[in-house]
């Protein structure tokens, strides 16, 4: 049975300003979204698999995602679907087409909102291992597994080893898409599929919310004029420090740090 290697991405269409509506044709695709669609090629031409894009797009974006297509997909499926919904929700509808698939690309990012979250819920959705933000590959040894360069903060790095089925998200800076020829682009040979949306509202995710630290009570500044407020706000000409060296007994030390902290504010 031949494998078959999903793309993900994202049409995004010129914002309307200045009460004139949006222009279809200076739409465009993210360069970490044709990262991911040349990544997929390059591995179904080492597995001799089929590669399906699969895009939640207005029907304005038909003719952009053929000749994205054009550069060697074999399927697309095209979701028409007009305005925002939430990564959740996008994520649910992809994943109904992409259960035979054996690994997922996409872009780590889009070029409107940017948040990159999709691929994180398409993991989830479809049970799959993921791996996000990769910069880098290292030549396959195993047709089910792949080992992935991921970026880290503060300029780090890590290898990270997925088996199939996997999310991946690319970053632009992976791989450069090729060039559609002439004949494909003048006769587009995808397999184009429409489909519709499976449901027109985000699937329950709980009542979660984001952890948000409790605020500390300040005391208002004093002083007669507002140079002096704000040198009392600021502590600016003040001999308080924030560090200090004692040696103290474990006891009398963590007693020192709860009066230091109740007197800066941070306990009451």
């Amino acid at each position: 049975m031949t494998p078959i290697i999903g793309v993900c991405v994202k049409w995004i269409g010129s914002q309307p300003s200045s009460g004139h509506e949006a222009d279809a044709r200076f739409a465009q695709f993210s360069a970490s979204d044709q990262a991911a669609l040349e990544v997929a090629l390059q591995r179904a031409e080492q597995l001799s698999a089929h590669v399906r894009v699969v895009s939640i797009a207005p029907f304005a974006a038909r003719k952009h995602l053929v000749a994205l297509c054009a550069s060697g997909a074999h399927e697309l499926i095209h979701i028409a679907a007009e305005g925002q919904s939430s990564s959740a929700h996008v994520a649910h509808e992809l994943a109904q087409h992409l259960q035979d698939c054996a690994s997922v690309w996409c872009g780590d990012y889009s070029l409107d909102r940017g948040s990159g979250s999709v691929p994180a819920f398409l993991a989830s959705t479809l049970g799959a291992q993921q791996a996000l933000g990769i910069v880098g590959m290292t030549p396959s040894t195993s047709a089910h597994s792949l080992d992935l360069l991921r970026r880290l903060d503060a300029g780090r790095r890590e290898i990270v080893r997925v088996q199939e089925p996997f999310v991946v998200s690319v970053e632009g800076s992976l791989a450069t898409l090729r060039r559609a020829s002439l004949a494909s682009t003048l006769r587009p040979t995808v397999n184009i599929i429409d489909a519709s949306l499976v449901s027109h509202s985000a699937p329950s995710l709980g009542d979660f919310s984001p952890f948000r630290p409790r605020p500390r009570t300040v005391k208002a500044p004093a002083g007669e004029t507002a140079l002096d407020r704000i040198k009392s706000a600021t502590s600016a000409n003040s001999p308080q420090k924030h560090s200090e060296i004692v040696a103290l007994a474990p006891e009398a030390a963590a007693q020192r740090i709860v009066e230091q902290l109740t007197e800066w504010g941070y306990l009451s």
